[in-house]
């Protein structure tokens, strides 16, 4: 049968899988920085209590029958929700905790199934200085990729939520959509011109916290105030922005999102969600940020794998390649080795097109070529090349 790429796969090239672990190691070691540990999370959930945490977005789960049971299974579609099902299974005795993760998201939604995470979350912290520190954690990561020019979206949930609830039960959900989608015409005629229909516009510095005043919001405002001098502490660029809304219902205080030039899209975002571990018997706050690694494929600059030695054995001891190649990767080097028959002129091209510092050739069991390009060499004898290293 011919191989062909399913309509919903993404096939990734040398260079972007390349990238992808670049932004995965970064993670690692920025996170870790900040104190966090790593937690290897499910791949599965029960249906019921994943449709019940995501509400409309699990509609896009991949979904089957567990055949022992007969009830349906959901394959991972969210870390959060992973994140606070493991920890409800610990015997947790102090706080906080500090989790992150890296993997493959699973959906239906959009034109691949697959997407790929990493993030971060805080386990046990209530107050604002728990989101100023998953945001700023994130900020530092993405500078730490070499990207510039970040800017960090700060809202509140609980803003759009107060709001929604003052309106008929019927009416809700079209208001929300409208903010959603910043849509001004729509909300001034429901709103009748009032503080709420200004919402959209409420975007920038301190200054637009004063509109929520009017809305009697004034511990959302002391809230987002105390973050915002949080955030300028820790060097964050961010801009406040009232209207926002997130797609997942589980959220119930901060939420952002992060915003880089020329990318049409969030590269990350997430937010506080204090009730979601009941859902999973256990009942902690909780705050966290995932950053959309996919997406980072199209703005980091591809760089060549750094690779150290590529040993081409000329001499007659078939053998005596693999035992340089295995001397040098036992001194901590990256080594590759020639197992391909061609002249010698093809092995440096391909040596060097791969990323390789320099070409191990070795004449015979006495001497020795170390080329630094496919045309410029040092000869030692097997003894000199050994004490090198």
């Amino acid at each position: 049968m011919k191989s062909v790429i399913l309509p919903f796969e993404r096939i990734l090239t040398l260079e972007e899988s390349n990238l992808l672990k670049r932004a995965i190691l970064k993670a690692v070691e920025v996170f870790e920085s900040w104190g966090y540990d790593y937690l290897k999370l499910p791949l599965f959930d029960h249906y019921e209590v994943h449709r019940e945490a995501l509400g409309e977005k699990a509609k896009s789960a991949v979904v089957f029958k567990d055949t022992s049971e007969g009830s349906l299974v959901a394959l991972r579609e969210d870390f959060t929700t992973q994140v606070v099902r493991s920890v409800s299974f610990f015997k947790v005795w102090h706080y906080p905790l500090r989790i992150y993760y890296f993997g493959t998201l699973l959906s239906s939604e959009g034109s691949t199934y697959e997407k790929f995470h990493a993030g971060l979350e805080l386990v046990g912290v209530k107050d604002v200085e728990g989101d100023a520190e998953v945001i700023s954690a994130i900020y530092e990561y993405l500078r730490r990729l070499g990207l510039k020019e970040i800017t960090v979206a700060i809202g509140h949930v609980g803003i759009v939520n107060s709001i929604l609830s003052r309106l008929e039960e019927k009416r809700r959900e079209e208001v929300r959509r409208a903010f959603k989608e910043k849509n001004l015409s729509f909300l001034r005629t429901a709103f009748g011109g009032g503080p709420e229909a200004d919402l959209p516009l409420a975007q920038g510095g301190e200054e637009v916290l004063d509109l929520l005043k009017d809305l009697g919001l004034e511990e959302v405002r002391k809230e987002l105030r105390e973050l915002g001098r949080h955030l300028s502490a820790e060097g964050v660029k961010f801009t406040y922005d009232l209207s926002e809304v997130r797609e997942f219902p589980y959220y119930t205080g901060v939420v952002f999102e992060v915003f880089l030039p020329n990318l049409g899209a969030p590269v990350a975002g997430g937010g506080r969600y204090d009730k979601l571990s009941r859902l999973y018997g256990a009942d902690f706050p909780a705050t966290g940020g995932a950053v959309y690694a996919d997406r980072l494929l199209e703005i980091l600059t591809p760089e060549k794998e750094r690779k150290d030695f590529f040993v081409v054995n000329l001499s007659k001891d078939k053998e005596f390649g693999l035992r340089i190649a295995s001397y040098l990767r036992g001194k901590g080097y990256k080594v590759g080795r020639d197992m391909v028959r061609r002249g010698l002129e093809h092995s440096l091209d391909y040596a060097f097109g791969e990323g390789y510092s320099k070409a191990v050739v070795l004449l015979d069991e006495k001497d020795v070529r170390i080329y630094t390009t496919p045309k410029d060499y040092q000869l030692f004898t097997l003894k000199e090349f050994l004490e090198l290293f």
